[in-house]
């Protein structure tokens, strides 16, 4: 039973949209507003400007990390953990309080993962950092930077591999990546 809440509190957590109400305090509807579906920190730098898409990002940022900690305190078992850490990111990808609609995943990725695998996480950073910074074309954005963070995902479970985290929290990047491959772009 502790399994299954575990499970199901990390959709319900995962489903705030962070997203959608900081841009509602700075008054903007996301939903009028952003088109194709991805309500996340994104949008609102794009719609609220920069501190409002902070907020929003690191709302969702903690909301993984918050995911993983309690299904650790409530269930314990490595993989319910993850799977609790996934069903956040679905829950944020297809939020039951938006009508599913909802971001990418990505903050709420990195959030869980960097609870989740703290040394490997930070030794990926170099990865990770330039392509959030630079300023990118649309088309480059969409081949190279999918291609960047797959290769950072698998950087993460290698590095778990090789520093002896269990087996699901080693594939646990790679399996937190599919809620990505699965939304629409």
């Amino acid at each position: 039973m502790h399994d299954l809440l575990s499970i199901i509190a990390g959709y319900l957590l995962g489903s705030v949209p962070f997203s959608f109400i900081f841009a509602r305090i700075w008054g903007v509807d996301l939903k009028k507003r952003v088109k194709n579906g991805h309500i996340g920190a994104g949008a609102v730098k794009k719609n609220c400007g920069l501190f409002p898409a902070i907020l929003a990002g690191v709302g969702d940022f903690s909301k993984g990390a918050l995911v993983l900690y309690l299904a650790k305190k409530i269930s314990g078992q490595e993989w319910i953990i993850v799977l609790a850490g996934l069903a956040a990111i679905v829950g944020h990808n297809w939020s039951i309080y938006l009508n599913f609609w909802g971001g990418k995943g990505a903050l709420v990725t990195l959030g869980s993962l960097f609870f989740l695998l703290t040394t490997p996480f930070l030794f990926s950073l170099p990865l990770f950092i330039p392509f959030s910074l630079i300023k990118r074309n649309e088309i480059f954005k969409m081949r190279k930077t999918s291609f960047f963070t797959g290769l950072g995902y698998f950087l993460i479970s290698i590095l778990s591999f090789i520093f002896r985290f269990p087996l699901a929290f080693s594939i646990s990047p790679l399996i937190f990546s599919l809620p990505m491959i699965f939304k629409k772009n």
